[in-house]
């Protein structure tokens, strides 16, 4: 027979149980925050292929002889996605706190490339606004190259980023199969 010596043992196994599923529930929270980052970069990897491609036919105007209205209409496409991006940068940076440390290091990596597109991106509309003929201006046409070379390297960047992340959590994947403890 079995005997209940007191109610502590029962309450501390429910303190015990307690404390475990509350862990359970934090760590699912860190993988859902890591997931929603993950997804982000999955995102971004779609509009920094977008950026690059728009600035690079930008740039392919620099050496043709097309209109300031295509100019125009070509740095409005560039406009969006800057915006999207940085929207997309916006909500990594409210997930960052809970993100995996690699997480972080690489929203602090992209941070400065695309303020730094956004900066041009928006020197560029200022230019066509001011004078919409001096798109020939030799200083206009760095802006734009210079804005073709941001956008690939963001591209990269985040193409990076994700192919790491597929990698790494591939690795886990095969890890848990073969019942290897993580590093």
């Amino acid at each position: 027979m079995f005997r209940l010596l007191s109610k502590r043992p029962v309450y501390w196994c429910s303190a015990f149980l307690s404390t475990f599923v509350l862990s359970i529930l934090v760590f699912a929270q860190a993988n859902e925050t890591a997931g929603n980052v993950t997804g982000l970069f999955q995102e971004a990897q779609t509009v920094a292929a977008q950026l690059k491609r728009d600035a690079a036919t930008m740039e392919s105007f620099t050496r043709a002889k097309v209109t300031w209205q295509s100019h125009s209409d070509q740095i409005a496409q560039i406009k969006e996605h800057v915006n999207k991006a940085g929207s997309i940068l916006s909500q990594m940076h409210d997930a960052r706190q809970d993100a995996h440390a690699w997480h972080q290091d690489a929203i602090d990596g992209i941070t400065p490339v695309l303020k730094q597109l956004a900066s041009n991106t928006e020197a560029i509309i200022n230019r066509l606004n001011d004078n919409p003929k001096q798109i020939t201006d030799p200083a206009h046409v760095e802006y734009i190259k210079s804005n073709m070379e941001l956008a690939s390297e963001l591209s990269a960047a985040v193409g990076n980023i994700v192919d790491y992340d597929n990698t790494k959590t591939r690795m886990e994947e095969l890890e848990a199969k073969l019942g290897k403890p993580e590093n």
